[in-house]
């Protein structure tokens, strides 16, 4: 096999959802650019390394290897839960790879539950950074989902019992600000104005992730429950003048 390094572009767990018809995708990129793929497979293994998906196989676009539908009788009966495994297997230029992600098996799939819009809404300063290079605020979106829904999952916050994302929206406005502001003040020479918006919207990430709570379905028998569940322990300690890694140090 060559030793040429390959990106599998995963954005975090899979996300399988309980029950429900699926597929599982991949991009692989080299040096910026999509890689050739001839074929590939998917397989899914159970926590206790049995395999519940055994070498589907699936189509190619661009780059992007999407597995054949898993039907939901696949995952009806199996326990929700993290430690599942994928395993996606790619033929590039005569070479087989094996790509692996961790998998969580979840009660329904999350979506993000802001917007553009309600960026805009939130901060209207927002809406004036969009330059000819940059149409739309939506990688910011989707990169603070991608970190929020990691931290999540790193921190062993159940979230595969949840059934709305709505306990997500103060984390995801922080979270795109600060992503989107901090971006800015390294194009931008504004005098640290944007590097303060976005260590305004990190310390607000922090107090907002430490607050998140949720139902969960704690018996998963399809039912709301009353209790709440917090997303962390995290105690936030700082003393001393104001100065975060978005500040310069002029001393």
């Amino acid at each position: 096999m060559s030793s040429t390094l390959y990106t599998a572009r995963w954005a975090g767990p899979t996300f399988i959802e309980q029950g429900k018809d699926q597929t599982v995708s991949v991009s692989v990129e080299r040096n910026g650019s999509a890689t050739t793929l001839s074929s590939g497979t998917l397989t899914v293994y159970k926590p206790n390394g049995e395999k519940i998906v055994d070498a589907v196989a699936g189509s190619i676009s661009g780059g992007t290897f999407t597995s054949a539908t898993i039907s939901a009788a696949t995952t009806s009966d199996e326990p929700l839960g993290p430690r599942y495994l994928i395993e996606v297997d790619l033929v590039i230029s005569g070479a087989t790879y094996s790509f692996y992600n961790d998998a969580v098996l979840c009660l329904a799939r999350l979506y993000p539950p802001i917007g553009q819009t309600d960026l805009v809404q939130r901060h209207s300063e927002a809406a004036n950074l969009l330059g000819a290079a940059v149409t739309s605020l939506q990688q910011y979106i989707d990169q603070a989902w991608s970190d929020v829904t990691n931290r999540l999952y790193l921190d062993g916050v159940p979230f595969w019992k949840w059934r709305t994302p709505s306990a997500l929206r103060p984390c995801l406005f922080d979270r795109s600000l600060e992503l989107l502001f901090f971006d800015y003040s390294t194009l931008l020479n504004t005098n640290d104005r944007y590097a303060a918006y976005a260590q305004r919207y990190a310390d607000l990430y922090e107090r907002d992730y430490e607050r998140l709570k949720s139902t969960i379905d704690v018996n998963e028998d399809n039912q709301l429950q009353t209790e709440m569940t917090t997303g962390s322990a995290v105690v936030m300690l700082q003393s001393g003048a104001r100065r975060g890694r978005y500040y310069r140090n002029n001393d």
